[in-house]
């Protein structure tokens, strides 16, 4: 398993059953959007990402070589998917740019923001780009974060009308953001929510890419696909699953 499980919830999710420079930076990354950016006024028919190799290294030199403190008070850049996760853990929204490592999408790279305004803040799955200084800080999700984060939109999306939107999310984030669902079931009682994985059986869906990760119980009037199909979710959050599920099969997220 090549993903980090964020920190914090290591200790509770592990009980019961991981989040670097894009543009140019000290490591000297560059990214690649999919598709390239464009008029930060419209809003995309797509969701855009980012592709960036050198981005997932520097992120998996920090937290697997354990260099935080190497980076700490450094000046950040990056560009990336911006997305917003609830943690049911501390009850607070956290916010972050991604990535992936390549086009397989299975290895991704997250940096967590410490927003100062959020008023003003783009839509999730918005190409994004910041700048600001590399923290460490017990009170990040990871223990690390980006603090001051200056954000520009380079490719606004119209965002998708969900009170839970893991659609936006890479799969490191899907899956802390369902385990919070399914450990914490209680905070999200009664929320909209989408998202995507694998088709496990008639009765629930797992991680797209890994498995024994994760899995949640779907409930709905829906065909089953074929075992082990990707599949893009929509429903309502009941009792740590989803129910009134639609499911489209075959869909690239």
């Amino acid at each position: 398993m090549k993903k980090r499980i964020l920190s914090l919830l290591l200790a509770v999710v592990m009980a019961a059953v991981m989040l670097s420079g894009c543009g140019k930076d000290a490591a000297g990354t560059s990214s690649t959007a999919q598709p390239s950016a464009g008029d930060a006024s419209s809003a995309a028919g797509a969701m855009p990402t980012v592709v960036n190799t050198s981005e997932y290294v520097l992120y998996q030199n920090i937290f697997y070589n354990d260099t935080k403190a190497d980076y700490a008070g450094k000046s950040a850049v990056k560009e990336g998917t911006f997305a917003t996760l609830f943690d049911a853990y501390n009850n607070v929204t956290r916010y972050y740019v991604w990535g992936y490592n390549d086009q397989t999408k299975c290895c991704d790279w997250q940096w967590e923001l410490k927003v100062d305004d959020e008023s003003d803040l783009p839509k999730n799955g918005s190409l994004i780009t910041v700048s600001g200084t590399y923290e460490e800080n017990e009170s990040a999700l990871d223990k690390f974060w980006i603090i001051h984060p200056t954000i520009t939109v380079k490719k606004a999306f119209a965002g998708r009308e969900f009170d839970i939107d893991m659609q936006s999310m890479d799969n490191t984030l899907e899956r802390v953001q369902t385990s919070n669902i399914v450990r914490k079931a209680e905070a999200f009682e009664g929320k909209t929510v989408c998202g995507y994985g694998r088709i496990l059986n008639a009765t629930t869906l797992q991680d797209p890419y890994y498995d024994n990760s994760w899995t949640i119980g779907i409930t709905g009037d829906f065909d089953v696909p074929a075992f082990g199909t990707l599949v893009l979710v929509s429903g309502t959050v009941y009792n740590g699953g989803i129910t009134n599920c639609k499911i489209l099969s075959n869909t690239q997220y």
